[in-house]
């Protein structure tokens, strides 16, 4: 899928300049976000996007997304923001790659298209599917940290809180 990487690379810019206006239009939560800061995230999504367009390795976009998880979440941001920014990226994609293939005159154009949306759409799918489980696990990391804080506070001043507190089942 080389063709759809030089693709993502000659329209980048003008990728992310359409998800500068959707993104904050359509998830409020954006508005916080400094402009810069917003620019240089969606950049790097959109480099470790391609690279595991190109790849099939998650590795870069699952440091990206870690970046992501890890900031979002210190800012309050709720999983459904995030996530709905991130399924803002394939219609962008979308109506540029169809805008390309529009005006393109050889035979095998259309099976070219059908076979770059195919492969960006699994893509896409697989890249939110790791998003979902990254932030998962960002989360379990929060919940366990904060057990073994009160453990060890509660071991500090010799409460047992086992003792008052029952489940009924």
């Amino acid at each position: 899928m080389i063709e759809l990487f030089t693709f993502l690379e000659r329209n980048k810019d003008d990728i992310v300049e359409d998800l500068m206006e959707t993104i904050p239009a359509t998830v409020p939560a954006y508005l916080k976000v400094p402009k810069p800061e917003l620019r240089q995230t969606l950049d790097h999504l959109l480099e470790a996007y391609g690279d595991y367009l190109v790849t099939g390795e998650p590795d870069t976009l699952t440091s990206v997304l870690r970046y992501i998880t890890r900031v979002r979440a210190q800012q309050s941001f709720k999983l459904s923001d995030v996530l709905r920014s991130l399924l803002m990226l394939p219609p962008a994609i979308r109506q540029r790659l169809q805008d390309e293939f529009r005006n393109d005159d050889r035979e095998d154009a259309k099976a070219q298209f059908d076979a770059a949306m195919e492969k960006f759409e699994e893509t896409t799918y697989n890249a939110v599917c790791l998003f979902v489980d990254i932030f998962q696990e960002y989360l379990m990391n929060m919940v366990n940290e904060h057990q073994d804080y009160l453990k060890k506070t509660n071991q500090k001043f010799g409460v047992d809180l086992s003792k008052f507190i029952l489940f009924k089942g």
